[in-house]
């Protein structure tokens, strides 16, 4: 500013002394006036000069940031799954910008559009075209947001279906900038819909299902309590034929070997049509009883026909071998005349069930002849399935048979001689509701009442026959059959539950994404778009659970054996963890310098670590950390490979660690925790580790976490390689120097 000024006055001065050369009185007086304009005018020019470098700095902020903008915007754009598409005042041919993407979707590149501004209505289906732009100059007219569906073309020839969103953005003044178009592929909301019926149809097919398993159940429990109404078995047999016929078959037989050997039919029964059994069994029958392996006919069509001996009408057949005590008493045949209910897998099984309970009923009335016939009870109840003990009138034990005393753990030595009341935990509270005949031939039913062994509670099937000198009860032990059919209604309900869920949240979430009176942004339909996929996924999960669980029960799981690197699949797992892991939640790997290899099923053994990392992060919902690893062991003098999960969650009770592996069992039944599932992925685990010659276990503290190991054999070659160091958290590195 100051040289400013100085040039100023000197310039000044100058011009003055050419004019006032001859006045210098005058100079004296002017000199003052021109160094003060000087001045002024040098403080003018030094803050233009300011001004002139604050808007170059502000303009070149200006151009930072739209550059800034446009470098997000180009980099959301290019990344999102749609074409976002650029024109100017809604002309479609005055491209601004489009997304790489619309190569992948249609087979243009963007210089290609850039070079044909037509391309677009090139593009349009032939039957869309005419609407489309129709549309187009009508949303044009009227102003924007404009939607549409309709068809382009690929470069391949290939039909898309194209959604499209519309819409004009405008300056913080309301003026517009420019017409935005958003292009996404249709086959997305088809996918969804696709998935929405696909769901569904497996909920109403898990319901029929559950509907069916429930129907089996009530006939099996139907079909125990007639044949425990009697000793003598001619009734009972006739009264389940007659109830087989009412809900499984349409003509059903029971034939029955004699003492002397010969096979007879003890009850038939038909459904009032026109198909009636013959009066004696055939051969076919005949060769059922003696090879000992069912006969199954699934279907009969055009002039084929049924085995001698089964009605003509037939279509299809079930003929099976009834045994008592490991030995074949007689056969249960039923049949269907309806082609549209032939027989399959599942009813043989259900068949065969009920075979072995006629067996027992068959096998328990020979018995009881042979205690009246031979009135040497002891000799016989020795060999007799069920237990039996007879108390005189005062109510003191004096017989107890070796099935009693397996059954409730308690000698004949403590009991015999001593009232039952007093010996057997319940038994004073059982008998008030023990059906108690005067004869074997009265029909009376059993009744199941818990009674205290000496392993615990145990569960039994009971009934009585009073005579002069006392009463006798036989009684079997149902512990088991209660607790597995308490177990199915769980799993049922829990199933149920498990699925009805991630049914509701994709049906909810695809029914929103369906509605057009409620606008949702991308970011909105992305959540629901993640909603939908993470349900399914989920749904998935039960649903592959359950069919694999079938297939373990029924032996169809083919396991191989290969050896592979334990290390790399332990560090596949850990990876995939690490992703889906909730926060709090730290998974770390933990392998040794050398690991030999493991022979087994890979796929299979990936599958049984993801589960236990999947149940470890579940039982953690406080956080902590998660370790993978392996460990060298050694079974039976040969070297085995031991992977681990160990986490520092809720743990599990010292007495639940030995049912934890059953099926249909939960730690956590009623979900006091949190904590949900199906009951089957340890059981899965178990049998898959199991059938690959390997071990499962647990170690756990209840309140400090579980650590889940399983075993299996090792290749002797190669005996070891180098792993990977892997990386460790600075907390986990600090432990490790302490030690």
């Amino acid at each position: 500013m100051l040289l400013s000024a100085g040039v100023a006055v000197l310039l000044l001065a100058a011009v003055l002394a050419v004019f006032l050369e001859d006045r210098p009185a005058r100079v004296a007086f002017v000199v003052p006036i021109a160094f003060a304009l000087a001045v002024v005018a040098g403080f003018a020019v030094a803050r233009w000069q300011r001004a002139q470098r604050a808007r170059r700095l502000a303009e070149g902020q200006v151009e930072a940031v739209r550059r800034d903008g446009e470098a997000k915007f180009r980099a959301l754009a290019e990344n999102v799954p749609f074409v976002t598409w650029l024109t100017r005042n809604a002309d479609r041919r005055s491209l601004l910008y489009i997304s790489p993407q619309v190569e992948a979707l249609l087979g243009y590149t963007p210089a290609e559009w850039q070079a044909e501004p037509n391309l677009f209505s090139k593009l349009l289906h032939p039957d869309d075209r005419e609407r489309v732009l129709t549309e187009l100059e009508a949303a044009a007219a009227d102003g924007y947001p404009f939607r549409s569906a309709y068809r382009l073309v690929a470069r391949d020839g290939r039909i898309i279906g194209i959604r499209e969103a519309t819409s004009t953005v405008r300056d913080t003044s309301g003026e517009p900038l420019y017409t935005q178009t958003v292009l996404y592929d249709d086959a997305e909301r088809r996918r969804a819909d696709e998935e929405r019926d696909r769901l569904q149809g497996a909920e109403r097919e898990a319901a029929t299902q559950n509907v069916a398993l429930q129907g089996r159940l009530d006939l099996l429990r139907h079909a125990s309590e007639l044949l425990a109404a009697s000793v003598e078995p001619r009734a009972p047999l006739q009264q389940v034929s007659e109830l087989l016929v009412r809900e499984f078959a349409d003509w059903c037989t029971l034939d029955a070997v004699e003492d002397d050997g010969e096979l007879i039919r003890a009850a038939a029964a038909a459904g009032g049509r026109t198909a009636h059994p013959a009066a004696e069994p055939g051969d076919d029958i005949r060769k059922v009883l003696q090879s000992g392996q069912k006969l199954l006919v699934t279907s009969l069509e055009g002039d084929e026909k049924p085995g001698a001996g089964f009605p003509p009408e037939t279509v299809s057949l079930i003929s099976v071998p009834v045994r008592g005590r490991g030995r074949r008493v007689g056969v249960l045949t039923c049949g269907r005349i309806s082609p549209a209910s032939t027989y399959g897998a599942g009813e043989v099984a259900l068949a065969e069930d009920l075979a072995g309970r006629i067996g027992v009923a068959i096998d328990r009335a020979r018995l009881y002849r042979e205690v009246e016939e031979r009135a040497d009870a002891g000799r016989v109840l020795t060999y007799v399935a069920d237990g039996v003990v007879l108390t005189d009138r005062a109510g003191v034990v004096r017989l107890w048979n070796p099935a009693a005393e397996k059954i409730t753990g308690i000698p004949a030595s403590d009991l015999v001689g001593h009232p039952a009341a007093e010996r057997i935990g319940g038994w004073q509270e059982g008998l008030d509701s023990v059906p108690v005949s005067s004869s074997p031939d009265r029909a009376h039913p059993e009744v199941i009442v818990p009674i205290e062994g000496a392993d615990g509670e145990r569960w039994i099937s009971i009934s009585g026959v009073r005579f002069f000198e006392g009463t006798v009860y036989a009684f079997r032990d149902v512990t088991e059959v209660r607790q597995l059919e308490e177990l199915k209604a769980d799993f049922i309900a829990t199933a149920s539950h498990e699925l009805r869920t991630p049914l509701a949240a994709v049906y909810g979430a695809a029914q929103t994404l369906l509605r057009h009176d409620f606008a949702l942004d991308e970011a909105g339909r992305d959540r629901f778009v993640s909603l939908i996929a993470d349900e399914s996924e989920r749904l998935g999960r039960i649903v592959n659970e359950i069919l694999l669980a079938n297939q373990l029960d029924a032996g169809r799981v083919d396991l191989g054996a290969d050896a592979f690197d334990p290390g790399e699949l332990v560090e596949r797992v850990v990876d995939a963890a690490r992703v889906h892991a909730p926060p709090g939640i730290v998974i770390e790997r933990v392998v040794p310098a050398a690991v030999p290899h493991a022979v087994a099923d890979r796929d299979k053994v990936r599958q049984v670590l993801v589960n236990l990392v999947e149940n470890a992060m579940k039982y953690s919902p406080g956080g902590g950390r998660i370790e993978v690893g392996l460990e060298s062991g050694e079974e039976s003098g040969a070297e085995t490979v031991v992977f681990f999960v160990r986490d520092e969650g809720l743990g599990i009770p010292a007495d639940e660690q030995a049912r934890i592996f059953e099926k249909f069992y939960r730690l956590d039944p009623h979900m006091t925790r949190g904590v949900g599932g199906t009951g089957l992925g340890l059981y899965i685990c178990s049998e898959l580790v199991n059938r690959m010659g390997g071990h499962i276990w647990v170690e756990s503290t209840e309140g400090e976490g579980s650590t889940f190991l399983l075993e299996l054999p090792a290749d002797p070659e190669p005996l070891g390689r180098p792993v990977p160091s892997v990386a460790r958290s600075p907390e986990r590195q600090a432990a490790e120097s302490d030690h």
